[in-house]
Formats: C-alpha cells, sequence, structure tokens
C-alpha cells in the first residue's frame, strides 16, 4: 500500500484531527484516511453550503454519542421558568 506525508500541517488542524481519533478510538493515521475517504465520496458538484452542513451533521453524529453526564432537564440547565422564559 502506498505511504503519504503530510508537512507543514495547521496546529489546530493537526488537533483537531488527533481529538477526533482519540474520540473514536483510532489512530491518527486511520482518522485521516477515514476522513479523507468521507471527503471522495462527496459529489464534485457538491457546494461549500452542503459541505458546511455535512460538516454539522458529523459533529451533531459525534455528539450524539457522547455520554450524558448531567441528568437535569434542559430548562433547568438553561435557566428557563415553566412559561420557557428565562428567570
Amino acid at each position: 500500500m502506498p505511504n503519504l506525508t503530510l508537512r507543514d500541517v495547521p496546529a489546530d488542524l493537526h488537533l483537531w484531527l488527533k481529538q477526533q481519533a482519540q474520540a473514536d478510538r483510532r489512530s491518527l493515521n486511520q482518522e485521516v484516511i477515514l476522513q479523507l475517504d468521507a471527503l471522495r465520496s462527496l459529489p464534485a458538484s457538491q457546494s461549500d453550503a452542503d459541505l458546511e452542513l455535512a460538516r454539522i451533521r458529523a459533529i451533531a453524529a459525534h455528539a450524539a454519542r457522547l455520554p450524558v453526564l448531567d441528568e437535569r432537564p434542559e430548562a433547568e440547565i438553561l435557566g428557563l421558568g415553566a412559561d420557557g422564559l428565562p428567570r
């Protein structure tokens, strides 16, 4: 299998890839391959808005898998009264 070396990867991109890999228990190499493969599967004509929506959906799917650490109702966490307005 061919190899690929990346140079001058921006620090924030490297950190994001590393965090994504750790969250899903993958190596950094596996994560980069997965991200590139996902990008490859997008239609070539997809607009920037569509790409951003796909990115948001990926983040939402990841967030949905996170454990719930606070069992309080959403309104209580947000400080909303029974009428749905801030207290």
